[in-house]
């Protein structure tokens, strides 16, 4: 074939004209098209990526408002309600969304076993490279053309029960060796012909509900019958073991547990929305009470070894354990068990098996062990990790299934006081001391008693001034965050909006945890009020930064945003924090919090209407401030990437937008160009 043939046949594939190009030049085209035409026949890139879990979103959010939803980080096995993890991930081709699997490739799924370095030991029966199909939690909402997630569902139980060969072996997975949880990894791979295309990882937890409260049952099961035994036949008396000053510290403790449980199964088993940050918690409530329950057992192990030998050999050996065999301070949990003698001298008048002395006793008790716990706080927050998105939030959670599991300990922890006249009952209970007695409780209790803190105030007050200082403590070490001068102020305590006569803050606090709005623990049936798209759109129609939509784009917008309820200071915002969303107040008052040379000022209060985040919604740039409810407050959430569809079809709104921008003085102050303003614009709508 002659040069002339060559270059005919070369116009002929590369359909270019090639007459009369120079050598050169002929060479640079030949170049050019030779690697248009390897790059057509590469496979397209194909992507698939894990939605990770952020603090406040649930998997549902992902049904009504596509590019809000939230993988979850924990599962629970073992419960009385089966669970189900739900992991969301999405796919994408060329960097556009995929809505299905394309033909001729398939989704494998692979779950490996972690151990307690990170590293995979097995692969979960039944998930080496399994098959699954791509679907979706729900149908997507009328005219929202939006990238939406899909969503994979292990349920909890099935999957993750046969990794148990024998419950009773305390080194077996979910066993007392692993702490009673394990971690694990999720492989997600696209493959064609057996090659791989694209692959992501997702790892989250698994907890087996049933290693929750056994130790402090073991406690009280074994130890306190025991030590209640040499006690009475030490004084030739018998009593109950209600009567033993630590049976209340005990019954505290485990329902303290209960409630924390309680409130993490209706976030991760039935979604409701009473915490941020399910996982956090559940951390922090299983190393509190390893490191308390373990305390408890070698402050008397001389006694009672309350571990099996399997159980020791592994407490003592396990790498699992070292850091909490560091952290277990035995001396201050000896010190609250030598506080366990109990009071046989009978009171003068009252027909009591133990003396009215017994009741001061309990309460020493109470307070010895809070005061020991305080370390444990410390410690189970440092093994649970930082958490500087939601922790004021959790911790006021916390402290207030506290005040419960308090306020819950009357006759059944104290059956001394079934004993006593009302009044005086009711003094031992509530009584604040430097407030006039107001009850009727005769010469020799008044003098047994003094002026006093009853049961209640000094076991809910001294609660929270641990939990306030240990706040203090993880927030100087980069561990927690709060906003004002206290993590938990008396403003979101039970015990004070009951003594104060707050009824209406106290409902608020309770229906914001799930319960009906009186002191007692009702459950409560009233879910969140979700807006209807009609009502969201009526309230940010007149918003000036979505003037420049159309009705239309404006009515879009309002079928994707989400609804939140918050509770009293419960924050939406925090500075510093990132995020691309702004939030319309609906109902409610927020106020704006502003930190600035470690002071922070109040600087608006919002009625609803009000805007704020629009900053951080426009740029991506960090929370300029921090944002919380008065006395709750119902906001309605936009994301960035709800306008995606919009500026796609539209794209002359982001130099509307931009324009808009340059007019807001945080944005000035930024001092950015309109092409940097431009850039960071389409990175918040188009990254999410």
């Amino acid at each position: 074939m002659d040069v002339h043939q060559f270059t005919h046949a070369l116009q002929q594939l590369l359909r270019v004209d090639l007459d009369g190009v120079s050598a050169a030049e002929r060479g640079a085209i030949v170049r050019a098209q030779l690697a248009l035409a390897e790059d057509a026949a590469r496979p397209l890139d194909h992507r698939v990526a894990f939605v990770p879990f952020v603090p406040g979103r649930r998997p549902v959010d992902e049904i009504r408002a596509p590019g809000l939803g939230s993988s979850e980080a924990i599962g629970l096995l073992g419960g009385a309600a089966p669970d189900h993890l739900t992991v969301l991930y999405r796919l994408s081709r060329a960097g556009q969304p995929l809505a299905t699997v394309p033909d001729g490739l398939r989704l494998l799924a692979t779950l490996h076993l972690l151990d307690g370095d990170g590293r995979p030991t097995r692969i979960v029966p039944g998930w080496d490279a399994r098959p699954i199909t791509a679907g979706h939690l729900g149908d997507v909402p009328d005219g929202a053309a939006v990238d939406r997630a899909f969503a994979l569902r292990l349920d909890v139980d099935p999957v993750f029960e046969p990794l148990i060969h024998e419950r009773r072996d305390p080194a077996a997975a979910f066993g007392f060796g692993s702490l009673f949880f394990e971690r694990f990894r999720l492989v997600l791979a696209l493959v064609r012909d057996g090659a791989t295309l694209a692959t992501d990882a997702f790892e989250f937890e698994i907890f087996d509900e049933r290693g929750f409260g056994s130790l402090y049952a073991r406690i009280a099961d074994r130890l306190l019958p025991d030590d209640l035994r040499r006690q009475c036949a030490e004084n030739g008396r018998e009593v109950g073991i209600a009567f033993h000053p630590w049976f209340p510290v005990l019954c505290i403790g485990v329902a303290k547990a209960n409630l924390y449980m309680k409130a993490i199964r209706g976030d991760v088993v039935r979604e409701h929305r009473m915490l941020t940050d399910p996982a956090w918690l559940l951390r922090v409530g299983l190393y509190l009470e390893l490191l308390t329950c373990l305390g408890i057992i070698e402050a008397v192990r001389a006694t009672l070894d309350l571990l099996s030998p399997e159980e020791r050999a592994l407490f003592e050996g396990s790498p699992r354990f070292a850091e909490l065999r560091r952290r277990i301070d035995r001396t201050a949990w000896t010190r609250v068990w030598e506080l366990r003698g109990m009071a046989f001298l009978r009171t003068p008048g009252l027909d009591m098996p133990v003396g009215i002395q017994n009741l001061l006793r309990k309460k020493s008790a109470t307070l010895a062990f809070l005061h020991a716990h305080h370390d444990d706080l410390k410690h189970a927050i440092a093994f649970a990790g930082a958490n500087r998105m939601n922790a004021q939030e959790t911790w006021q959670r916390v402290f207030r299934d506290a005040e419960r599991a308090t306020l819950t300990m009357n006759q059944e922890a104290f059956p001394e006081l079934g004993y006593l006249p009302e009044s005086v009952r009711r003094f031992v209970l509530w009584h604040r001391q430097g407030s006039a007695f107001g009850f009727s409780i005769g010469a020799t209790l008044a003098g047994a008693f003094g002026d006093q803190d009853g049961l209640y105030p000094s076991a809910c007050t001294q609660y929270r001034d641990s939990m306030n200082m240990v706040a203090a403590w993880a927030a100087e070490r980069g561990l927690m965050e709060y906003t004002g001068d206290e993590c938990v102020p008396r403003a979101v305590s039970l015990l004070e909006s009951h003594l104060t006569g707050n009824h209406v803050r106290l409902a608020q606090l309770q229906r914001r945890d799930g319960y009906q709005g009186t002191l007692e623990l009702r459950e409560s049936d009233e879910a969140p009020r979700l807006l209807p798209p009609d009502e969201i759109r009526a309230r940010i129609v007149g918003i000036a930064l979505f003037r420049i939509l159309t009705r239309a784009e404006v009515e879009q917008l309002a079928r994707l945003a989400r609804t939140i309820t918050l509770g009293p200071t419960e924050r939406i915002l925090v500075q510093g924090n990132p995020g691309s969303s702004l939030f319309v107040l609906h109902a409610g008052k927020l106020e704006v919090i502003v930190k600035a040379d470690g002071r922070e000022r109040v600087v608006a209060e919002l009625q609803p209407g009000a805007v704020v985040g629009e900053v951080a919604f426009l740029t991506g740039q960090p929370r300029t401030a921090t944002v919380r409810a008065v006395d709750g407050a119902t906001v309605i959430e936009i994301a960035a990437r709800h306008l995606e569809p919009i500026v796609r079809e539209r794209p002359v709104i982001l130099d509307e937008l931009t324009a808009l921008m340059t007019s807001r003085t945080e944005v000035a102050e930024a001092a950015l160009s309109p092409a940097g303003l431009l850039e960071r614009l389409a990175a918040a709508i188009f990254g999410g």
